[in-house]
């Protein structure tokens, strides 16, 4: 049996680069993609040094943002071809039950599981996939910025479920990954006034650069700011990305009366509102979504290709912490315990991959 080396997860703080079975075409509609980049998502360090660690089974390659080659295709294969350079959207639904049949394909009931998290995903040399999962990137695309697809779907998704509308004052909590791409998709889309949260000053002059209006530093007097930037009226649309405490409740907070709060980002810890702060949510009739993931009918959804189309717009300079080698992962790990990142962990899978745009 030939091997390829992976990135393996077995639990918290279990993560090991091992020997892994080459991935083989077993059925007409898979592809095996070779792995040029993948990303480190929030949700993956929370898994691996946080509190999310879930059970497996079957340990696997992790790993759900990454773009590569098309190595080899099943017989029935028709939409790529060996050579394509493709993007994975990495959740898997059955396209039958009662949620897929009514555009709810995120919550599908007979989901076999998630790409990179109970199958074998990108932080690997080889993934195969079935060709439902495969998005092709446009000609204009490089697969280091491919490997971004998948988050800024989830941006592209979170405006679709508010049903974002240009016009008005927007506002994005929280200003890592999803918040920066949140806010680049909220400008494409035509947003005329937009203001960036957070609490780290590097995080906010990135905003500014990307074309953040206003930002506003929250470990300063934000709640005064706010309300002298929008004269007491707050914000029409609040897109909180953020997943803390403090963000979940600072968006109320800052949605204005009759406004749209968008919760994208994911809590990974317990958070607790007091009467206060929930009635708020009924005093102001707020208009409150939850955003997940990045999925709608047909599978895998408008997001993917609107996002493919949007991704050559999107600076990525500045997001990115460091370009590593997979087995460099442990000290990256060891700096994002230490909470010495400043941006974006990616992994070079392919050495012969065209190298990163910009110096990270």
């Amino acid at each position: 049996m030939s091997i390829i080396k992976a990135l393996v997860y077995y639990g918290k703080e279990d993560l090991r680069l091992e020997d892994f079975p080459t991935p083989r075409i077993e059925s007409g509609t898979e592809v095996i993609i070779k792995v040029h980049y993948a990303g480190v998502c929030g949700s993956e360090l929370a898994r691996i040094i946080g509190d999310a660690a879930i059970p497996l089974e079957h340990p696997v390659p992790h790993g759900h943002e990454f773009a590569g080659v098309v190595q080899e295709v099943g017989s029935r294969v028709t939409t790529v071809r060996p050579g394509d350079r493709v993007a994975v959207a990495p959740k898997t639904v059955c396209g039958i039950c009662e949620d897929c049949r009514n555009d709810r394909v995120g919550q599908c009931a007979n989901t076999r599981g998630f790409i990179g998290v109970k199958l074998p995903g990108g932080w690997a040399e080889y993934c195969k996939v079935e060709e439902q999962n495969v998005v092709k990137l446009p000609d204009n695309v490089s697969t280091f910025a491919g490997a971004f697809l998948e988050p800024l779907t989830v941006a592209v998704h979170g405006l679709r479920v508010g049903e974002y509308t240009p016009g008005g004052r927007t506002a994005i909590v929280g200003c890592g990954t999803i918040g920066a791409l949140t806010l680049q998709a909220a400008l494409a889309q035509g947003a005329s006034e937009v203001t960036a949260f957070d609490s780290s000053g590097r995080a906010l002059a990135l905003a500014k650069e990307m074309g953040a209006h206003f930002t506003v530093c929250t470990t300063g007097d934000w709640r005064a700011q706010a309300w002298e930037q929008t004269g007491g009226r707050l914000y029409d649309t609040v897109f909180e990305t953020g997943g803390a405490a403090f963000t979940e409740k600072a968006a109320i907070e800052l949605t204005g009366a009759h406004g749209t709060l968008v919760y994208i980002g994911t809590p990974f810890s317990q958070i607790v509102f007091s009467p206060q702060e929930f009635e708020q949510i009924n005093r102001k009739e707020l208009w409150i979504r939850g955003s997940w993931q990045s999925y709608s009918t047909p599978f895998p959804g408008a997001e993917w290709p609107t996002a493919a189309r949007l991704l050559p717009k999107i600076r990525l300079e500045g997001m990115v912490d460091r370009v590593i080698a997979p087995e460099k992962i442990f000290d990256a790990l060891e700096d994002a315990r230490a909470k010495r990142l400043h941006g974006k962990i990616m992994m070079r899978w392919d050495t012969a991959a065209d190298p990163p745009p910009f110096a990270c």
